[in-house]
């Protein structure tokens, strides 16, 4: 699935959210979306989820013009998943087994249907079938979250919006996340749209990168491409580099060379830098 704006624009009554926004998502793309706050990126997650009507614009989902009610009223889309900030507070079900089971239900599948879902999404997310009959209040903060991910996973969107999903959460929790996030992209070209504040996240996992700023979309790069040579927008959008491409500028201008690297990713770019560091200080 591609989903495209053309000049998108949204308004509320005291300011434009979004302003002529033109992007196409590209179908098995990890997608991040960063600037400050106020940038319009929720707004923009919004919009394609089908939550917030365009003033101005058009959308397209594979060329086709975005489902409306018969009112003419955008339509909520139903195989694009929503994980919101914190998504552990969505919760509301006595058990674990009836919150992963509400939405099929509502979709009106079998139980024989929802039983297969539920063993396909439970290792994926590093759930056993043990935490099936408790109360959600009885779980982790960690397993909460993972049954609340779970819960939209399950429904197999085929474009899934994560809008800060890892607030809260230590460096080994967020890295872990991200990690089966990315495991259930790939395994069939899925596509994740990733609002994120961490620029370290966004440099590890990303195909492409987005930057807003002001309610405009002021670039969408591939994430080599961005921070390497387009770093001007995240100056403009006042948003900093990831720490290893900071480091890496750092040793290139202390050693006086250049140092090639075909990755942004913070492995990539260490194993790179230390031959120049070690030739330094010799």
């Amino acid at each position: 699935m591609v989903y495209a704006l053309n000049q998108a624009n949204v308004r509320f009554a005291d300011r434009v959210a979004l302003r002529d926004v033109s992007c196409t998502l590209g179908e098995g793309k990890w997608i991040s979306v960063v600037g400050p706050s106020g940038a319009g990126k929720s707004t923009f997650a919004h919009v394609l989820k089908g939550l917030l009507p365009l003033c101005e614009g058009e959308y397209f989902i594979n060329q086709s013009p975005a489902p409306k009610d018969a009112k003419g009223h955008c339509s909520v889309i139903t195989d694009i998943g929503f994980v919101f900030q914190y998504p552990e507070h969505q919760i509301f079900e006595s058990t674990v087994y009836k919150e992963l089971a509400f939405a099929p239900r509502m979709q009106g599948w079998s139980s024989g249907r929802i039983e297969e879902a539920i063993e396909q999404i439970l290792p994926l997310v590093g759930m056993g079938r043990e935490l099936l009959p408790l109360v959600p209040l009885q779980l982790s903060g960690g397993q909460k979250r993972r049954v609340a991910l779970a819960s939209v996973l399950l429904m197999n969107p085929r474009l899934l919006i994560l809008d800060e999903p890892t607030a809260g959460l230590d460096p080994a929790g967020r890295f872990a996340l991200l990690r089966m996030l990315q495991a259930w992209q790939q395994a069939e070209n899925r596509t994740i749209v990733f609002i994120s504040h961490q620029m370290e996240d966004v440099a590890e996992f990303s195909d492409e990168v987005m930057v807003f700023h002001q309610g405009q979309l002021l670039g969408h790069e591939d994430t080599h491409t961005l921070f390497f040579e387009r770093s001007d927008l995240l100056e403009q959008a006042r948003l900093p580099l990831p720490e290893a491409v900071q480091l890496m500028r750092l040793v290139e201008e202390l050693s006086g060379r250049s140092i090639g690297v075909s990755s942004c990713r913070e492995k990539d770019i260490l194993d790179a830098v230390l031959p120049f560091w070690e030739v330094r200080g010799q």
